[in-house]
């Protein structure tokens, strides 16, 4: 490798592991006497089914790019794998290097965690097996095991096709992996649950390079040459991947989700400006009387987003879109626990009929790039109230403010016991997951001055609820693993240790990533290592 480019590598990786308020740590770089010779690399390219990509080579940039560009990085190499075997030998291989390993699917990622300078990246992207078992015994509806690399739209349209939906994600580029693992929610997730609510199973690949299949029952190394299983009913790992968050126990090439009965919908949308022409926020009133149905009576059919969007020039300060799915018809009783907002407000939204789930999902927009920073509160009933409304309006009023996109939460949300999965509590009883963000800007000059101005927002929309969700955060949170996860960080943790000790996948903000030595770290109650 020309020393020009060792160079920029060695001091990218310093600029951005101190942009992250991390030291730099002790994996193997290009440039340094560890890195693997041309002729041990070639073993890497010889070895792997799927293809291989270096910074010279032209397809690298196409496969590296970051949907947020703003956390884009440059990896050493990049394995697009095509099967399991091939994330096997990746992380073998990269191990034995002591390669930094950084794990990614569909690039979506808000603060860089699926991506390092000088890393090995392990692309799952191009694994996209979908496997329906409709008569399957784990669910009345039936199952569907999804590869990695299925973009959310791509799953909803193979459902579509045998009549069934499924619990995802509305960005249609977005994969299952990160979306699931950090927990997911959904626009009908207040009908059927989070994402990890609908998971059944997971097929992973170990930090030290076995292949386990687990689910609620337990957890089973499976040999991939002889096919011989080892079954512990240990399934800890199975609780961790519910919400844990990804790149930190294993790699999962599989997720096995449940599968729901289609149905007709309704879609409802009702917009606003906040403010009149004389400044009066007009949008508070309108804003209390849905917020005020969500925390009480609407039905957990009813989903979708509430939406603020930041005008261009005062007086136009913003507009709030309610975009809401009712999934089933008009003449049910649930679609009527709308009516107390609409007798208010009818007048200013449009009723449409869907045939299905995907009439209503196909009409979401996802931008293929952007450069942006969020945050994101999770807003629990309580925090409805003069303060919550104060601070909206006085963020429409900054200059730099570009928005909210708040996630209904709630209705049957809140069914599953807070402790079953690893999801911040506050997931079950909140009633909104608000995530909202500077404007997007395209140049990266601009980068400190729109980064400073979300540190600053952080707080202020941080202190709007209780936790924060694993998927959509700022990179400023002092107190990252409670709101993160609530009580569930000290399992987590424990949990990380036994299935990788050595700290082998680890991201910014993840379970155990303020931690050098994890294997010698005393973090409570010890989850015995199995296999």
């Amino acid at each position: 490798m020309h020393h020009s480019v060792v160079k920029t590598l060695n001091v990218l990786c310093l600029l951005f592991v101190t942009s992250q308020a991390q030291e730099c740590d002790n994996h193997c770089y290009p440039g340094q006497s560890c890195w693997p010779s041309p002729e041990e690399a070639l073993a890497l390219y010889k070895n792997i089914d799927g293809d291989v990509y270096s910074m010279y080579d032209e397809k690298y940039r196409a496969v590296n790019v970051m949907v947020n560009t703003r956390v884009q990085r440059l990896p050493a190499l990049i394995v697009m794998a095509k099967n399991v075997d091939d994330v096997i030998y990746a992380l073998n291989f990269a191990n034995k290097f002591n390669m930094k390993i950084t794990v990614r699917s569909s690039g979506h990622d808000y603060i860089g965690r699926s991506t390092w300078d000088g890393s090995l990246t392990i692309n799952l992207f191009n694994m996209k097996g979908l496997d329906f078992d409709l008569s399957s015994n784990l669910h009345p509806a039936g199952t569907v095991k999804a590869e990695s690399g299925n973009s959310w739209l791509r799953v909803y349209n193979e459902t579509n096709k045998v009549g069934r939906v499924i619990v995802g994600g509305s960005a249609h580029t977005v994969s299952m992996g990160g979306y699931t693992l950090g927990g997911g929610h959904s626009p009908i997730g207040r009908k059927f649950g989070m994402a990890v609510d609908n998971l059944l199973e997971v097929d992973m690949v170990t930090t030290n390079g076995s292949f386990v299949r687990a689910n609620e029952n337990g957890t089973t190394f499976i040999d991939r040459k002889t096919g011989q299983e080892i079954h512990s009913p240990n399934a800890d790992i199975f609780w961790a991947l519910r919400g844990g968050g990804g790149s930190t126990y294993g790699i999962v090439t599989a997720f096995t989700y449940k599968l729901h009965y289609d149905s007709e919908m309704v879609k409802l949308t009702c917009a606003i400006p906040y403010f009149d022409y004389k400044n009066t926020p007009i949008g508070r009133p309108f804003l209390q009387q849905f917020n005020n149905l969500l925390a009480t009576n609407l039905a957990p059919e009813w989903g979708g987003y509430e939406i603020i969007v930041k005008g261009a020039t005062p007086p136009n300060h913003g507009t709030i879109i309610l975009v809401l799915n009712h999934f089933g018809g008009m003449d049910t009783p649930s679609y009527r626990t709308i009516q107390p907002f609409l007798t208010a407000y009818g007048f200013l939204c449009k009723k449409e009929n869907m045939t299905n789930f995907l009439e209503y999902e196909i009409t979401a927009h996802d931008d293929l790039y952007y450069r942006t920073y969020i945050f994101n509160a999770l807003v629990q009933p309580q925090n409805l109230d003069n303060e919550f409304y104060t601070e909206i309006e006085s963020l429409l009023n900054e200059k730099e403010f570009g928005g909210c996109t708040g996630t209904l939460i709630g209705g049957n949300m809140m069914n599953n016991p807070a402790d079953n999965t690893a999801v911040n509590p506050n997931f079950r009883s909140g009633v909104m997951s608000l995530s909202c963000g500077v404007n997007a800007w395209g140049d990266p000059r601009q980068d400190r001055t729109m980064v400073a101005f979300g540190e600053q927002m952080t707080p202020r929309i941080v202190k709007l609820g209780k936790g924060v969700y694993f998927n959509e955060p700022s990179a400023l949170l002092d107190d990252w693993k409670t709101q993160y996860w609530g009580g569930h960080y000290d399992r987590l943790l424990s949990i990380k240790k036994a299935w990788d000790p050595d700290n082998i996948l680890t991201c910014f903000h993840c379970v155990g990533s303020d931690i050098k030595d994890l294997k010698n770290t005393d973090v409570g109650s010890n989850v015995p290592i199995i296999g």
